[in-house]
């Protein structure tokens, strides 16, 4: 037991250590998505909401403890023959509440993918839907660093774009709007 104990006493007394924040990181999150598709095109309409999976994969660079900047790339699982995909970059603000907890919010930029395959769906009569477009994204969370190099984290995410026909054949815009609540696990280099 005192094997145990002793080295998870020491990391837990190392602040000091993990305090640094400074630098690269990479990460993974999985969490819930809840997400809104409303289409409107040729005179025919429809609304999507649900909640699904998410996951994705984030990376960024801390300049100071309290300013980094941040990407992140993931997907929403398919609902109703429909899947979502998204890319974001964003100024990142910490704010350390001690050596180990800090909480954190963003805000910038936010590319949104959606395609699905509606043969003879009764609300829209088309076969393959691939929208596009650009919008912005907002978050925020709690931040733990585990360790030296490992951090835990918790947050949430808004996701808002307007969507274009990618294939611009027809007339069809689709707004979403995705809140995400994930956790992740980062390593810090």
């Amino acid at each position: 037991m005192k094997k145990v104990l002793l080295p998870l006493a020491l990391i837990l007394a190392s602040g000091s250590a993990i305090a640094d924040q400074q630098g690269a990181y990479i990460g993974g999150n999985i969490g819930n998505a809840s997400t809104n598709l409303s289409a409107h095109g040729h005179d025919k309409s429809f609304n999507l909401d649900d909640d699904v999976l998410a996951y994705g994969v984030y990376g960024g660079y801390n300049f100071t403890e309290n300013l980094g900047l941040e990407a992140t790339i993931g997907q929403t699982g398919e609902q109703e023959h429909v899947k979502k995909g998204y890319a974001t970059l964003t100024p990142r603000i910490m704010f350390p509440l001690n050596d180990r907890f800090s909480v954190y919010g963003k805000a910038g930029i936010a590319y949104v993918a959606a395609d699905a395959n509606y043969n003879g769906h009764e609300d829209i009569n088309r076969g393959d839907i691939d929208v596009d477009g650009f919008g912005w994204t907002a978050g925020a969370g709690v931040n733990f660093a585990v360790a030296e190099h490992l951090n835990v984290r918790a947050g949430v995410d808004y996701l808002t774009a307007e969507l274009e026909d990618s294939h611009n054949d027809r007339s069809l815009n689709i707004d979403s709007d995705t809140t995400i609540y994930s956790v992740g696990v980062d390593y810090k280099f």
